[in-house]
This record gives structure tokens, C-alpha cells and sequence, in this order.
């Protein structure tokens, strides 16, 4: 059996680039190797800040021949048809077909044997396409060549069967050679074979699995935690990319002055790991510790000055922050308020001083809505965006509401409110948070900003979500959910585009697109949460309310899984196949002759009377009764015939099952469901 590896060294790969080429090469590899029926053992990809490697083994050398047929036109088709297949296939004489019937038609086949192939052959064609076709977010072209990389290329090695297969991209001959770590000694490897590769590649400090180099830095934080007791504040997306960030991870300690921790504890932590890429630890008394971490790619044996550089550097960091607090400190958030009219929110959708009055409306819509009371908050409401103008967030974007917060508490607004202003941004909330006000301005914020988004575009196309949208839109559901808030999305977009009205601004789309696109949203994470997709489509309301589907859902589950719900939805089935859409006309009770009809009649008045009276939650509430409607359903189906000679009769009994059918199906929309 033979192996393929793949590796193309160069210039530094960004952290985000890194996992996209992998599991780009793990697709294109795959689907190379199926369309070709080509079989293999293992694919692995890896990738470091210098490098990318796909490598397979587990492969034969070539792929035996084999009989195949190729199905021609149909016996019946034109000559000229006919001829065209046989010419496309070299072929003289039509007696070298056979027919054969497919489907009940027959058609000419003609039966041949496919060429042995080398695999290196395939290799050889197909891996310079593969590098053409790679999608990068951002690609570069250098020198001459049309070829584009993410960065320049230094050198490829590309090896089968333990031998150089020659291949060209963006102007390099493939080799039989790699480098080591250039921050040590970037001297050629020869490749002999796999282990070999990875045993000289170790040895020159490069650690080709990411899982490798993490956990290495773990290892080292740890220690460092056991002997500083200390706890490490684990932030899987920072080790990630701080691990892709260097090919083997010298990890560093240091230390800044406690007089810093006049800086709020939020912004000591985004500066350390936002914008350092530092590793944070707290005391065993959960505090903020003053010790920090990172990592080099860099050893060096007296590590004082490496420490004392990024302490610098972090000092400096620290010293502007202060600065912007204080002077965000002297303006506050009430006196900025009318710097929002300055700040376009979306283009024609108005200023962020518009969209902080739209916020405080519906806010206060959403608590008359839901029955409570926010008067002692009203007064402050306008200010929950304040922050956007502050020097804090010009220079810190990603703190917006945490500033907001902060300053809020300096300026002694209620801590009801401060923490809302603080923590509105966020997408999940834990089971103990319990600011209803947080809850409440989030959906208004994140509701606006997903109008305020279609004011200029029509639609959210691509796969990617640069301004948020379709996170919102999730967070929005879930928060609804997990914090059992009932709100009737219809009416805050009646209500919300009434707003953007009042201003002057023109929202383009109606509720049915918002409905879809919500939709969209509720039906994939009900279904990473287990439910069936029928049940799902048949528990949305037109009225889309979250939490109102979710209780929906759970029920209509229990019903389906329920023995007495099974035989109703039998029925039901029964029902739907004999409904007909008719005109919308009463039921002549002087029709009814027999006991089944009546019945059957009686079941539609009770049924319609009691889901008025419970808001539409009667069926899933007495599953004792189902049996009860299943037998009447039944009988009548059984006992009556809908389609009676006696025309007025036959339509009066049209009319009763469209009208037992309607009550079941406008609350219920059994009909969805797969029976």
C-alpha cells in the first residue's frame, strides 16, 4: 500500500485561514478520491502558521481495469442520435451495441473496459487543480503567475509512493524536501517517509497538530497555576488562536502593577486577551490576578527581556485605556446622548439617536404587552446606546454596552439598569441571570437592528453574516425561550414598523419575509434540539411566537408519541384525505339523519367552544378525550357515506367534515404532521 502527502510552506497563515484550508482540502481530497473509486485508509489535514498538509495513505498504485456500460440512446431514436453515439464512442458498427430495457424502454448499451490508471497519474492532474480551486476569503497574487494563495509560497513538496511526483503551482516544481521552524533553523528536510517527516519536523520545533501545540501551552499554564496558585481563565477560541499562531509555543509569564486595577476589571480583560492575545488568571478568590501569559514563537534562555517588552507594551495599553475612561468619565452618557444624532445607524434608516427612541418605544410596548411595569426605567432608556459615542468604544468597539454599564453605574443610574446597559449585547443567558430588563432590551435591540438591516436590503444573501443578523435573529428566539417570554412577533413588527414610519423611514418588507426568515432560524435550532421536522412546521403560529411554539412543540410530540394521540391522528388522517375546500356555508341540521352525522356535529361544536375558552391548548390538555374523538370521527367515516346520491344531503356532509377539518387544522395544522 502506498501514501500521498501534500505540503505547501510559506509565509504565515492567518489563524482564521487555517481551519478553512483544512477541511477544504479534506472535501476536495475526498470527493477526488470518490469519483474516482479510488479506496484509502485515512485523510488527515494539518496546518500551523507556515504550512498546510494533506496526507493519505492506505492507497493502491493503480486502478484495475473494469467492464462498464454506457447507455446509449433509445432503440426507437432517430438515426441520427444513433450515429452520434457511436461516433462519440469509435465505434463503426452498431452490432457492437446490445439493448437492454430499463423501465420498460429499451435502449442500446454498449459494454467496454475502462483503462488501468496510475494513481500518481490522477494525483499528478488533479492536485494542481485542487490548489487553483481553493476559496479563500482573502488571496494574493506575487511574481508572474495568475495563481492566487493566501500567502506566498516557498516551496511544495508533494510525494507518492514514497517518491517525488512532480507537479507545478503558482510558478514552483514540486520537491522532495521541506523546512524545519525558520525562528530556529530553516534548513532543508529530505523526505524519505511519513514518520521520518514528522520525527525531523518534531525535531526542529514544529508541532504539526494543532491538538499538539495546546496542549503543550496547557501543560505550561498549568504548572504555572499550581505554583502561583492561581485558576486559568480557559478561553477555547483565544488557545486556538494563539496555537495557530507559531509553529512550536514557548509560553512566557509576567506581571503588571496592582495600581492598574483601578481599571474596570471588564476592559483589564479585553486588552489582555483581545488585543494582546495574553492569557488571564484569577486569584482562588475568583479576583482578577495581575499575572498574564503568552506565547512566542521565539525561545530564548533569559526570557527577562522578551517579558518585560510585552509588559511594556501592555502598560501602554493600560495607560490609554485610563485616559479614555476619564474623559468618558467628565461627559457621562447623558451629556453624549445628542452626539447619537450624528451617527448614521443603516443607511436611509436614520441616526442612532432615531434608533434609541424606536428602542424605548418598543420597550416600553413589550412591558404593557406582557403586563408589566416600567416606569421607574423609562427615564433611561434613551441612554441604553449612549455608549456608541464614547471614546472607550471608538477605541474598544467590541465593549459597547459593557462601557455603557460601567458608566451608567458611575452616573448612579439604577443597577437594574446599568446591568441591562451592560449585558443587552449578549446572545444566551444563564439560568440564574434574572434581569427581566436585560431580556426585554435585548429582543428590542437586536429586533431593531434586524429591521433596520432590510430598510436598505432586501434580502441576506451567502452563507456569511457580517452584521450579525442571523445571530440575533437566533438570540432573539432563544431568549424568548429560555426565559419564558411570550411576545407575538406579528404585532412588534406592526408596531416597530409604525416607529420607522413616524420617522420618515420605509421599511420595505412585510411580516411574511420576516416570518420566513425567522422561520428558517426556529426550524434549525428546534431540530439540533430533537424535534421532527413535521412536528416543528406544525407548531408555528402565524402570530410567531417563540415561546408559544416551543410549549407547542413538546406537546405535540407527546402526542404523537402518545397511544390514544397515535389513533387520533389516524383519524384525523382519515378526515384530511376526504376534506374538500367548499364554500363557506352553515351546516343544515335538518340534514343530519343519522346518529354518526350528529355526532360528528356535536364534536365540532365542542371542540371549537373549549379551544376558544383555553386559547387553543384544549386537544394537548385533555388527552383523555382523544379517544372519545377518534371513535366519533371513525364511526362516522364508517357508518356514513359523505358522497350521498341526495345532492343537498351530500354537500351538507361536505360541509361538516370541512368544517370539523378547519377547527382542528387552523389550530392545530394536524395536517402537517407525517401520519
Amino acid at each position: 500500500m502506498s501514501d500521498f502527502i501534500l505540503e505547501i510552506y510559506g509565509e504565515e497563515i492567518p489563524s482564521s485561514a487555517q481551519s478553512l484550508i483544512e477541511n477544504q482540502f479534506e472535501k476536495i481530497f475526498s470527493q477526488l478520491f470518490e469519483d474516482n473509486e479510488i479506496k484509502y485508509k485515512d485523510l488527515l489535514t494539518f496546518s500551523t502558521s507556515r504550512r498546510v498538509v494533506v496526507y493519505v495513505n492506505g492507497l493502491n498504485n493503480y486502478i484495475n481495469s473494469k467492464q462498464v456500460e454506457v447507455r446509449g440512446p433509445q432503440v426507437d431514436a432517430s438515426q441520427m442520435a444513433i450515429q452520434g453515439f457511436l461516433k462519440s464512442n469509435n465505434i463503426e458498427n452498431i452490432n457492437k451495441l446490445e439493448t437492454k430495457v430499463i423501465k420498460d424502454k429499451s435502449y442500446f448499451v454498449l459494454k467496454k473496459k475502462t483503462k488501468k490508471q496510475n494513481i500518481s497519474d490522477i494525483l499528478k492532474t488533479e492536485t494542481p487543480k485542487i490548489l487553483q480551486s481553493i476559496k479563500w476569503v482573502k488571496s494574493m497574487r506575487w511574481g508572474t503567475h495568475n495563481d492566487r494563495w493566501i500567502r506566498p509560497i516557498k516551496n511544495i513538496l508533494c510525494i507518492f509512493n514514497n517518491k517525488l511526483l512532480k507537479i507545478k503551482f503558482a510558478n514552483l516544481d514540486s520537491n522532495n524536501f521541506t523546512f524545519g521552524n525558520y525562528h530556529f533553523e530553516e534548513r532543508k528536510i529530505q523526505y524519505s517517509n511519513y514518520l521520518n517527516y514528522r520525527e525531523k519536523l518534531k525535531k526542529t520545533f514544529v508541532m504539526l497538530e494543532r491538538s499538539t501545540r495546546q496542549k503543550h501551552i496547557l501543560k505550561k499554564i498549568d504548572a504555572f497555576c499550581k505554583k502561583n496558585n492561581l485558576k486559568f481563565i480557559n478561553d477555547s477560541s483565544l488557545l486556538k488562536r494563539i496555537s495557530n499562531s507559531v509553529e512550536f509555543p514557548n509560553v512566557y509569564f509576567g506581571s503588571f502593577d496592582n495600581e492598574f486595577f483601578k481599571i474596570p476589571e471588564f476592559l483589564l480583560k479585553n486588552i489582555m486577551s483581545d488585543k494582546q492575545d495574553y492569557f488571564i488568571f484569577k486569584e482562588k478568590n475568583n479576583k482578577l490576578s495581575n499575572f498574564f501569559g503568552f506565547v512566542s514563537g521565539i525561545q530564548v534562555k533569559k526570557h527577562n527581556k522578551l517579558v518585560e517588552g510585552n509588559l511594556n507594551v501592555l502598560k501602554a495599553r493600560f495607560s490609554d485605556a485610563a485616559f479614555f475612561i476619564n474623559e468618558d468619565k467628565k461627559k457621562g452618557l447623558i451629556n453624549r446622548v445628542n452626539q447619537l444624532k450624528e451617527i448614521v445607524f443603516y443607511e436611509q434608516a436614520g441616526s442612532l439617536y432615531d434608533r434609541a427612541k424606536r428602542i424605548k418605544n418598543v420597550i416600553k410596548f413589550i412591558y404593557e404587552k406582557l403586563g408589566k411595569k416600567d416606569d421607574q426605567f423609562e427615564n433611561f432608556l434613551i441612554y441604553a446606546n449612549t455608549d456608541l459615542a464614547s471614546e472607550l468604544v471608538k477605541e474598544f468597539p467590541t465593549l459597547q454596552g459593557k462601557v455603557g454599564g460601567f458608566l451608567a453605574n458611575f452616573e448612579n443610574f439604577p443597577k437594574t439598569v446599568s446591568q441591562a446597559f451592560s449585558d443587552q449585547y449578549e446572545y444566551e443567558f444563564s439560568k440564574s441571570y434574572d434581569n427581566f430588563l436585560t431580556f426585554i432590551l435585548s429582543i428590542s435591540q437586536k429586533f431593531d437592528s434586524i429591521l433596520g438591516y432590510f430598510v436598505t436590503k432586501e434580502s441576506l444573501t451567502g452563507a456569511g453574516d457580517p452584521f450579525g443578523i442571523r445571530r440575533s435573529t437566533l438570540s432573539i428566539i432563544k431568549i424568548c425561550i429560555d426565559k419564558k417570554i411570550s411576545l407575538n412577533f406579528s404585532e412588534l413588527f406592526d408596531f416597530h414598523r409604525n416607529l420607522y414610519l413616524v420617522q420618515n423611514i420605509n421599511l420595505k418588507i412585510e411580516f411574511s419575509f420576516l416570518f420566513d426568515f425567522f422561520q428558517k432560524r426556529i426550524v434549525n435550532l428546534f431540530k439540533e434540539m430533537g424535534f421532527r421536522n413535521d412536528v416543528i412546521l406544525a407548531s408555528i403560529d402565524k402570530e410567531f411566537n417563540p415561546y408559544a411554539i416551543i410549549i407547542r412543540a413538546k406537546k405535540m410530540t407527546e402526542l404523537y408519541n402518545s397511544r390514544d394521540g397515535k389513533n387520533f391522528l389516524k383519524a384525523f388522517k382519515r378526515l384530511n384525505s376526504l376534506n374538500e375546500n367548499v364554500e363557506n356555508k352553515s351546516v343544515e341540521v335538518s340534514l343530519l339523519k343519522k346518529e354518526e352525522e350528529k355526532n360528528f356535529y356535536n364534536l365540532i361544536d365542542y371542540i371549537k367552544k373549549n379551544i376558544d375558552e383555553s386559547k387553543h391548548d384544549f386537544i394537548f390538555e385533555n388527552f383523555n378525550y382523544l379517544c372519545q374523538f377518534s371513535e366519533t370521527i371513525n364511526n362516522f367515516f364508517d357508518n356514513v357515506i359523505v358522497n350521498d346520491d341526495n345532492v343537498k344531503i351530500r354537500t351538507n356532509r361536505k360541509i361538516l367534515v370541512n368544517k370539523l377539518h378547519q377547527v382542528l387544522n387552523d389550530n392545530y395544522r394536524f395536517s402537517l404532521l407525517e401520519i
